[in-house]
């Protein structure tokens, strides 16, 4: 067993005990530990559970599972933290991407630039024939269909997206996305969420804007924690955050430390 499968399997041990009564649950967020939580509580009042063994680099959460990445392995849970399945990963970081239904992911991870699918039973290598495309640094990925996966990259002052078969058939698209800056993270229902001068912009698909007033780090990371919230972690601090992206209902607090 791989030191990467040791920390999952201590993850999955590690199963978060739920009080009789408890709020309800946000969804899943990394401490400045680098540890995953639950997240409880309601829009403004936050509380984090009890945390897993085990360190984590990424993780990012659906509303009915999760992926997570340590060092040298990529993990799915469910809603319960409960494993799901496991596979070695080169190190660094990764990038997540669910699908509209909820029922698949992606994963890629960039030191070696390798993309996986998660299939809601077991993770699946997707074929990258088409890597000379790429041609810059990858900011987001998203999952627009079965058989698309989308790569956001940055190429000089232009952010682009690109537009992948899953699998070998097929052929790769690619626009320009104008107005939009890094960091940023594209959403199953197709919105982008990104730094704007004076705080956080949700896109939505319809091409209309929301703007959320928000003293940012100046370098920070954008994940998805629940289907309607974004964790902002800050890169160079303690400090995370959470984004409402409902409609209409859009905003931005501050997580708790950690208390455990």
């Amino acid at each position: 067993m791989t030191k990467g499968c040791i920390v999952i399997v201590l993850f999955s041990c590690g199963l978060w005990a739920q009080p009789a009564v408890a709020p309800p649950q946000l969804g899943f967020v990394k401490d400045s530990a680098g540890q995953l939580r639950p997240a409880y509580g309601i829009a403004g009042s936050f509380v984090l559970g009890p945390s897993a063994s085990g360190k984590i680099v990424s993780a990012a959460f659906s509303g009915t599972f999760g992926l997570l990445k340590t060092d040298s392995s990529i993990a799915a849970f469910d809603a319960h933290g409960k494993l799901l399945a496991s596979m070695d990963a080169s190190a660094g970081p990764a990038l997540f991407a669910f699908s509209p239904g909820g029922t698949t992911a992606l994963a890629y991870v960039a030191s070696d630039n390798a993309l996986v699918e998660w299939r809601g039973g077991a993770f699946a290598p997707v074929s990258l024939n088409f890597r000379d495309s790429i041609e810059g640094a990858v900011l987001a990925i998203a999952f627009p269909t079965p058989f698309e996966a989308a790569l956001i990259v940055q190429r000089k002052e232009t952010v682009w997206e690109l537009h992948f078969p899953v699998g070998n058939a097929g052929t790769v698209s690619q626009s320009a996305i104008t107005g939009v800056h890094p960091p940023l993270l594209a959403l199953p229902s197709g919105d982008l969420v990104f730094r704007d001068a004076g705080g956080i912009a949700i896109r939505r698909t319809d091409g209309s804007e929301t703007r959320i007033a928000a003293a940012l780090p100046t370098d920070f990371s954008l994940q998805q924690m629940n289907r309607d919230w974004v964790q902002l972690t800050d890169l160079t601090g303690s400090a995370r955050y959470a984004i409402r992206t409902t409609a209409g209902r859009e905003s931005f607090y501050q997580l708790p430390e950690a208390s455990q």
